[in-house]
């Protein structure tokens, strides 16, 4: 069983558009099962539209990853800086991809693990 989050895009006119769909396994027993990200948006194009993010993101130290297991974004805490909260972070995205689309997916991540973003 798998708790299931959705990004959606928000046009001028007020509309929403599903863009992408987050699911999560929600058993401990599941604790090692990566988080799947799966495209619903044509507009992306058929090829990498599924994605994990792998690692620990309550320790900010995960990536996201496409299809093909190449890394897309990175989080990691911020190196050299001594910060008391873990709402200060590096988000290191790949070039030509599309940034809204990570940090909606960073800021589900956050509000899942009780992190300061609400949705």
């Amino acid at each position: 069983m798998a708790r299931k989050w959705k990004g959606y895009t928000t046009t001028f006119e007020g509309s929403r558009k599903l863009v992408f769909t987050l699911k999560e396994p929600n058993s401990c027993i599941f604790n090692n099962i990566p988080i799947k990200i799966s495209i619903e948006s044509r507009d992306y194009g058929n090829n990498h539209r599924n994605f994990t993010v792998a690692g620990d993101f309550p320790d900010r130290d995960c990536t996201i990853l496409d299809s093909l297991g190449n890394t897309i974004a990175k989080v990691e805490l911020r190196k050299g800086i001594e910060v008391k909260s873990k709402d200060v972070y590096n988000v290191i995205i790949k070039a030509g991809v599309d940034q809204a689309f990570v940090i909606g997916v960073i800021a589900i991540l956050d509000y899942i693990y009780d992190g300061s973003t609400r949705c």
